[in-house]
């Protein structure tokens, strides 16, 4: 039960954060409305462990673990983005550019401070997950800098820890971001907003045929009533190519004898995973 609204709460929390940070680019309004959400959906996390608990100790584990860090990290995030917004020089690019490889080098300082739970963070161990993650713990031997007073009813030794390492995991690819903009436009200072800049399709028209079907046909679009001509011109309009005829299209993905009729899609994964593997390889 709690896995399964801890999974909905989440997924409920991250659409509501996307939209507040597309409603304003102002980083205070960003940082106040979010953390009201935020606050929201803990209160609410809390509320239903303390009234049904834990059916094992694997449970209990998993929660503190996985499930409550999700939602804290959010919460660390905010407040750490806040910070980097606010203090980011404004008109000179490089200026821009060594504030933010300083606050790179601050994130994996953090990561060192803590060598052997961040290892432990990292490859996803579990040999200590009970005297970690379950609230009766003590940490034994565990010395922890943060000095935080915590609330055994809805704590563990590390679980904080372990979100702060979630949060700057997630700061350091808000930064990445920003830096590869600046690397792309070097003589242009980033702005709050940059990032919508108008996009253009510069692949082969194939694939983004390819990726509409896949669009339309899974039903992720107007609750899968969006025909596959609606979404031809609609990624036509967004992406400033011209696609074609649907049914030719078609055509030429299914004729493709020698590769994968998906050969796009199958790139995509590719990548995408690459890139989580390497991430969780960090």
């Amino acid at each position: 039960m709690i896995r399964e609204f801890s999974k909905r709460s989440l997924a409920t929390l991250l659409d509501e954060l996307h939209s507040l940070d597309h409603q304003t680019n102002d980083p205070l309004q960003k940082m106040s409305g979010s953390l009201k959400i935020i606050k929201t959906a803990i209160t609410r996390l809390q509320q239903i462990v303390l009234e049904q608990g834990f059916s094992s100790r694997e449970e209990e584990v998993n929660f503190f673990k996985h499930i409550k860090t999700d939602f804290y990290a959010q919460q660390i995030f905010v407040v750490e983005r806040y910070t980097l917004e606010r203090n980011m020089p404004l008109r000179d690019a490089e200026a821009q550019r060594i504030f933010l490889l300083g606050e790179v080098a601050y994130v994996e300082r953090f990561f060192l401070s803590h060598p052997f739970v961040f290892e432990y963070f990292r490859i996803g161990a579990t040999e200590l997950d009970e005297l970690y993650f379950l609230r009766e713990s003590e940490g034994s031997g565990l010395i922890f800098p943060e000095g935080l007073e915590r609330d055994r009813s809805f704590s563990s030794p590390v679980d904080y820890l372990f979100s702060k390492f979630k949060a700057y995991g997630m700061v350091r690819d808000w930064i990445m971001e920003r830096l590869d903009y600046l690397e792309r436009n070097p003589a242009v200072a980033y702005v709050s907003g940059a990032e919508s800049v108008e996009l253009k399709w510069t692949g082969d028209s194939v694939n983004l045929a390819e990726l509409g079907y896949a669009l339309a046909l899974s039903g992720q679009l107007n609750h899968g009533q969006a025909a596959i001509a609606q979404v031809f011109r609609w990624m036509e309009e967004k992406f400033v190519v011209s696609i074609g005829v649907p049914a030719r299209r078609m055509a030429s993905i299914r004729s493709r004898k020698r590769l994968s009729r998906t050969k796009f899609l199958d790139e995509l994964k590719e990548v995408l995973e690459r890139k989580m593997d390497e991430d969780d390889g960090r």
